[in-house]
């Protein structure tokens, strides 16, 4: 279930966008849960008491804050949620995508435009997911579960964040090929690790958000620090 916020202080409006968002998860599907508020001050509390968000639809303008101050503020702040500006004034866009937005929607809003919308934060936000064929049928696997991947009596046995493992017959040559680009780096030849995981790397292992630990082959060790590097920079670059 997605939590998203609309905050804007005019009520009629918030009420009119809380329905739209509503149906048009729905005709997809998803499940959501949409909270309104009057000010970003209000917004500001819930998010601060621990209040989940993955998306907020945020007014520009207020009687006495700025909704693009409050977005920079959360940018700052570094909670991980994408952004939508809505307002009846384009003047602000600029100054807005200083914050990052993930759109930027001028009312009223066409239903259209909406769904155009909500359908690349849909995008962004769908768990990556990896389909295998085996001799024992498909296997459907998602990505955040994987730990690692690891050669062992010729079998491949995935490694989960939840401690369980199953494997099946292949190559990892096979497997590297048909994972995401960019998460997963191969630090020895019997394994394949997943870049979100890794918590450490020494020159004789990769420490892993688990506890676990795999090793390194001392030819890889430059190959595995500049792909967590370039991971890293990946994540921490600002949505657009």
């Amino acid at each position: 279930m997605y939590e998203i916020a609309i905050c804007d202080d005019d009520a009629a409006f918030a009420a009119e966008l809380q329905a739209m968002l509503t149906g048009i998860l729905t005709e997809r599907g998803e499940s959501s849960h949409i909270s309104l508020y009057s000010a970003p001050s209000e917004l500001l509390r819930a998010l601060e008491s621990g209040e989940r968000c993955d998306l907020i639809f945020q007014d520009v303008l207020f009687d006495a804050e700025r909704g693009i101050r409050f977005a920079k503020h959360l940018r700052e702040k570094k909670w991980d949620m994408d952004v939508v500006f809505v307002t009846t004034c384009a003047d602000y866009a600029l100054d807005g995508y200083a914050a990052y937005p993930l759109s930027y929607l001028l009312k009223p809003v066409p239903r259209e435009r909406l769904a155009e919308v909500m359908d690349r934060f849909l995008e962004r936000h769908t768990p990556r997911v990896l389909r295998l064929s085996t001799s024992r049928g498909a296997v459907r696997i998602e990505i955040a579960d994987v730990l690692y991947f690891e050669i062992f009596n010729h079998a491949i046995v995935f490694h989960k964040v939840d401690g369980s493992s199953q494997s099946w017959t292949g190559t990892l040559k096979e497997l590297e090929a048909a994972l995401p680009p960019r998460c997963f780096v191969r630090p020895h030849r019997s394994y394949l690790v997943n870049l979100s995981h890794i918590t450490e790397i020494t020159r004789s292992e990769i420490k892993l958000s688990s506890g676990d630990s795999v090793p390194i082959s001392k030819n890889l060790y430059h190959k595995v620090q500049l792909s967590l590097v370039e991971y890293d920079d990946s994540k921490s670059t600002p949505p657009h």
